[in-house]
């Protein structure tokens, strides 16, 4: 009769927050706190680990602490593994349950790792000054200035016109200058009125800082606009593997 350790016993009564997924590597073992300050440990199953800490009950509270940890979490892991990423708030009730969340989705949880392998994800936000590039744009065209008979609803959709057809001619430069250097992007609707751009690249972690260099380049030119680079990131916007929580931890 095997004997459990009192803390291979508490594991088995408390639930596991599950922060992503990486391959199985050799005896590896995260150096992290988690959620609550408890350590941040692998799950091993079918040559898959699973990155976990131990929580009380089957819901966390989606405080900005929790939040922020996760996403500290993630990214400390992602700057020397390939991750796939897991949603905020995903709990499995017993390490079991994990096991068999590994065993379950294993082939595309494999397959993501190979299409995410060495790679992360950097965003980039773009917001127009408006009213800086409609005085450009007026100063270098005379022509849109107001006619002496024009209505004014005339001239501003004229305006609104030429400062659409500006701002998608930069962006398209923008991203175009950035493509070669991305295996893929993501692009994610603008959030407010002044957002032009919200998107994410996919970048190999060997490439990251010729992106940035190309970034700091091409917005150079682009003075009415503000830019918001940020990452590497964990790929959240180019993983789609659907992790059947529920399933798993109704199935027995």
């Amino acid at each position: 009769m095997t004997t459990k350790t009192p803390a291979e016993s508490s594991r088995e009564t408390r639930a596991h927050y599950l922060y992503g997924i990486v391959r199985e590597d050799g005896g590896w073992e995260p150096d992290l706190a988690g959620l609550g300050s408890a350590p941040v440990r692998t799950v091993r199953e079918a040559g898959l680990a699973a990155l976990v800490s131990d929580v009380a009950g089957p819901r966390v509270v989606p405080t900005r602490e929790h939040l922020l940890m996760h996403q500290r979490v993630t990214e400390a892991v992602v700057r020397e593994h390939t991750l796939v990423p897991v949603a905020f708030g995903t709990v499995l009730p017993t390490e079991e349950r994990v096991r068999e969340l590994l065993r379950v989705a294993r082939a595309p949880l494999t397959r993501a790792l190979s299409e995410l392998e060495g790679r992360v994800e950097l965003g980039l936000k773009v917001y127009c000054h408006g009213d800086a590039l409609t005085r450009r744009l007026v100063e270098a065209n005379p022509e849109l200035s107001r006619g002496a008979s024009e209505p004014e609803e005339d001239h501003e959709a004229r305006l609104e016109l030429a400062l659409r057809d500006c701002t998608t001619k930069d962006l398209d430069v923008l991203k175009a200058g950035l493509r070669p250097l991305a295996e893929a992007m993501h692009e994610a609707p603008p959030l407010g009125e002044r957002m032009m751009l919200n998107a994410a690249f996919l970048v190999d972690r060997t490439r990251v800082a010729a992106f940035e260099a190309r970034v700091t380049s091409l917005v150079a030119r682009l003075d009415a606009y503000t830019f918001r680079f940020t990452g590497p990131w964990p790929a959240y916007s180019f993983v789609d593997v659907r992790l059947d929580v529920e399933s798993v931890s109704d199935a027995r």
